[in-house]
């Protein structure tokens, strides 16, 4: 059977390749979002709360546009490219956890996944934190909000320390909660569990208000992102009985920017925003060329280099950018180009941590 290997093979190396791309067109939205909103003028989003008048502003000035145009629409829609981070992570589990039949004991499972996670925050928050040193003296409660962040417990507001983090390294507590939820909950479970899931976790942001606190708490945690995760899941599973053409990904792009956009003007339906979010990944893998396509998987590759150094590049590119007068797009391409060469430059760091604290999960 070598024609049936090879293309077991050939298909298998597509769903890798499509992967790293969606992965680069993810980690892009979250930088240049990250890097947007700060920006004088930037138009907020409705990540974490739903603020009404975060709308109003973007409808306002959608009336009337400037050149600034697709830099405003990175600061509202960009962070949802964490979204895909978590649908792809959901995916990567079920491929390597879903089908094997090898026993995957919880504690274990959790700790080596926690260790992974620690070895990607520590290297990037260990630089971020000596850069920021240079703008601001800490507080001897330093140490407190170094143990939550590392703990991955800061999420959770057990302590009230600040842990001098803006940026991405929420993410990492974040995903050890899904990683738990996986194991505990959802791991070889059916369908219906997992759509049970969804639905449950909806409904409870569904029922607190929009801006308020509790909304923020729960969109800090797995509640939040229990939708992404569990498509993620149900793909890695079906993915191969969907047969689609190019027009019909065509379709559904078009289709997903309208709903995204559509989805996200009222509460309710913002809350299944992350559907479009990750049918139009999932549609740009398929329709952009080979030419696009090979850059942003090598982007794909050092993404988690990128996704933890990029607070740094973004801090010294706003000083330059003000101290310069850069224009508004000569500043983002600025921060671009930093973010990814620091990102290849982070890449091996990386790679030496994980490796290292892979050794400690086996001991």
């Amino acid at each position: 059977m070598p024609h049936q290997s090879a293309v077991s093979s050939n298909s298998s190396q597509s769903i890798n390749l499509n992967s790293q791309v969606l992965r680069g067109l993810a980690i892009l939205s979250i930088i240049l979002h990250n890097y947007t909103h700060w920006m004088h003028g930037a138009i907020f989003e409705n990540e974490f709360m739903y603020q009404s008048w975060h709308v109003s502003k973007l409808l306002d000035y959608l009336s009337h546009p400037d050149g600034r145009l697709p830099l405003q629409l990175f600061s509202f829609f960009g962070h949802y490219g964490v979204v895909i981070f978590v649908f792809l992570s959901a995916y990567g589990l079920e491929k390597k956890y879903g089908r094997t039949t090898k026993e995957v004991r919880p504690l274990p499972f959790i700790w080596t996944h926690y260790l992974k996670l620690l070895s990607m925050c520590i290297v990037g928050y260990a630089a971020y934190l000596l850069l920021n040193a240079l703008y601001e003296s800490y507080p001897p409660t330093l140490i407190y909000g170094i143990l939550s962040q590392l703990s991955m417990l800061s999420n959770l507001n057990i302590f009230s320390h600040n842990t001098y983090a803006p940026g991405p390294y929420w993410y990492f507590g974040l995903m050890l909660q899904l990683y738990v939820v996986y194991r505990l909950l959802l791991f070889r479970r059916s369908w219906g569990v997992i759509v049970g899931a969804i639905l449950v976790c909806s409904i409870a942001q569904a029922f607190v208000i929009p801006d308020g606190a509790t909304m923020a708490w729960l969109r800090n945690n797995f509640v939040g992102s229990i939708l992404p995760f569990g498509l993620g899941l149900l793909y890695a599973r079906y993915e191969e009985d969907i047969q689609l053409s190019k027009t019909a990904y065509g379709i559904i792009a078009l289709v997903s920017i309208a709903l995204i956009f559509v989805t996200s003007l009222s509460f309710l339906p913002w809350i299944a925003t992350p559907i479009f979010a990750c049918a139009l990944g999932i549609s740009c893998t398929q329709l952009l060329p080979q030419s696009v396509n090979k850059p942003l998987a090598w982007v794909g590759s050092i993404s988690a280099a990128v996704f933890v150094s990029h607070p740094i590049v973004r801090q010294l590119s706003l000083a330059l950018a003000e101290k310069g007068h850069y224009s508004p797009y000569l500043s983002v391409f600025t921060f671009l180009m930093g973010a990814l060469l620091l990102g290849a430059f982070f890449q091996p760091i990386l790679n030496l941590s994980t490796k290292l604290f892979m050794k400690l999960a086996k001991h």
